[in-house]
């Protein structure tokens, strides 16, 4: 679907969204927040989705079918389920994106939209005057903590440990719903290190100047690269080591006696000091994304061990997923800490704003009382971001990453019945980590689909298009278990 298609003649015909609906349950939207960075905005909103059940009728295996025998009976639920969605866009799309959803703003109920980020200030009379809405600004810093909060207590696998060359290259960490304390280190154009004690109690203990915004800006001035990600590009495709100056280009080897393998880098960019030729773009970006990361990570590891913490989660505009950037921190805590600190990194990171926004908002429905649940099928999946696997992965600002999380209505409880939660060891396969059950599994949904197709077809012999529909589910489903082989996270 594409926008200029939807709303006015003013729209930035160079956008396109995916096939599926982006904005999806506009029209029962309750409540807005929106969180507008220095290079995206993250737009949250609630509403109500009511559900199509299918009520199966008992099959008797004994009895043959009669010609005639309805195999189901579609009824729609009187009751309705809420529904959080969380989308992200380019700032430099913020007014088209703002037209489209006023012109799909129907019968909301809300007249205040929560707003956080320094956006909050540079684009709210814009937000208002497009929406008609008043904006109430948040506190950035309370947002990200409230996000960060929510995400860890009700997604699970949301945390997970970057291992660029291991068989899986994610390793998620098991939900627990004792997340506190942990340190946050946030690396937007600075860096912020938050130590997170509960709900409502953190503080702001440390930060540096050095951060994205260094490494955006020193990589324009090195490469006459502007975009941030082409940087990153450049970076996985570099040398450090054409630049760097490591301990064994000093002592010809190892420094045994301190500890120092030869490989250690010993003086970043040492090498250009002296060295009378010209360095390649890739290898300068690559120096420069090991020099922040290293720092940063230095950083980290000094605030934990200060603080006794062994939870650092990273986030913020400099992570965004890329493997380079999460292999150089991972790399960099593994060393200062010897391996006694993991670095954690969060699926769902650039979204904690947004959501600590929403939550603000909430406050009066006491959010609390329910439980969370990701909806995968209409989130975008963590895909494998290997360049043999999906090279398109690594550009991905300009990519409309979403979100959905559907609320029960009650609040789950950690295995309630067991003494001692803690030492429960689900018996439970890991589709992700073990390939002959995984092979298996798929193997079986495929067998399955010309049964399924052929069923669903029969289930509704009155319906002429239930022919075109069941192959298009046919064609979606497959495409779906292929996507799963090759990218089983």
């Amino acid at each position: 679907m594409c926008l200029s298609k939807t709303v006015g003649h003013s729209m930035d015909k160079s956008i396109t969204l995916p096939p599926d609906e982006i904005f999806r349950n506009l029209e029962n939207a309750k409540r807005f927040a929106i969180d507008i960075g220095g290079s995206l905005t993250k737009l949250a909103y609630y509403s109500t989705v009511q559900h199509k059940v299918a009520k199966v009728r008992s099959f008797d295996t004994t009895a043959k079918e009669a010609p005639n025998d309805k195999l189901y009976e579609i009824s729609v639920q009187e009751e309705v389920t809420a529904r959080l969605h969380f989308i992200k866009f380019e700032n430099a799309y913020i007014e088209t994106c703002l037209d489209f959803i006023k012109d799909h703003l129907v019968n909301t109920e809300t007249k205040v939209i929560k707003a956080t980020g320094g956006g909050a200030h540079k684009f709210k009379e814009l937000i208002e005057k497009k929406l008609g809405l008043n904006v109430d600004k948040e506190d950035e810093m309370t947002c990200l903590i409230k996000g960060c909060n929510f995400v860890l207590k009700n997604i699970p696998h949301e945390a997970f440990v970057y291992a660029r060359h291991a068989d899986s290259e994610f390793r998620f960490q098991t939900a627990n719903p004792d997340i506190f304390p942990y340190l946050l280190v946030n690396i937007g154009s600075g860096v912020s290190i938050v130590k997170v004690e509960s709900e409502d109690q953190f503080e702001r203990i440390g930060g540096s100047s050095i951060g994205g915004g260094t490494f955006w800006g020193l990589g324009a001035l090195l490469t006459k690269t502007k975009r941030f990600d082409e940087l990153l590009q450049l970076a996985s495709k570099g040398q450090h080591t054409n630049v760097d100056m490591l301990v064994k280009d000093i002592y010809g080897g190892s420094y045994g006696c301190l500890g120092l393998t030869g490989d250690l880098i010993a003086s970043s960019f040492g090498k250009s000091a002296t060295a009378d030729k010209e360095f390649s773009k890739e290898d300068m970006a690559k120096s420069l994304l090991h020099m922040i990361s290293n720092d940063i990570g230095q950083l980290a590891c000094l605030y934990a061990k200060l603080h006794n913490l062994s939870r650092v989660y990273f986030g913020g505009f400099f992570i965004r997923g890329h493997p380079v950037t999460m292999h150089t921190i991972t790399y960099s805590i593994n060393f200062f800490t010897k391996g006694e600190v993991q670095a954690l990194f969060l699926r769902h990171e650039g979204y904690l704003g947004a959501i600590g926004a929403f939550l603000k908002g909430a406050e009066e429905d006491n959010p609390n009382q329910y439980s969370w649940g990701e909806n995968y099928a209409g989130s975008s999946g963590l895909m494998s971001v290997s360049p043999d696997m999906n090279p398109m992965q690594r550009a991905r600002s300009g990519t409309f990453d979403m979100l959905e999380m559907d609320r029960l209505e009650r609040q789950l409880v950690n295995l309630p019945l067991l003494q001692d939660p803690s030492s429960y060891i689900p018996d439970t396969v890991d589709l992700t980590e073990d390939a002959l059950a995984r092979d298996y599994w798929l193997y079986c949904f495929e067998d399955a689909l010309d049964g399924v197709v052929k069923r669903a077809v029969a289930s509704q012999p009155d319906i002429p298009e239930a022919v075109v529909r069941a192959e298009k589910f046919r064609q979606k489903y497959r495409h779906k278990l292929l996507t799963l082989r090759h990218q089983p996270l």
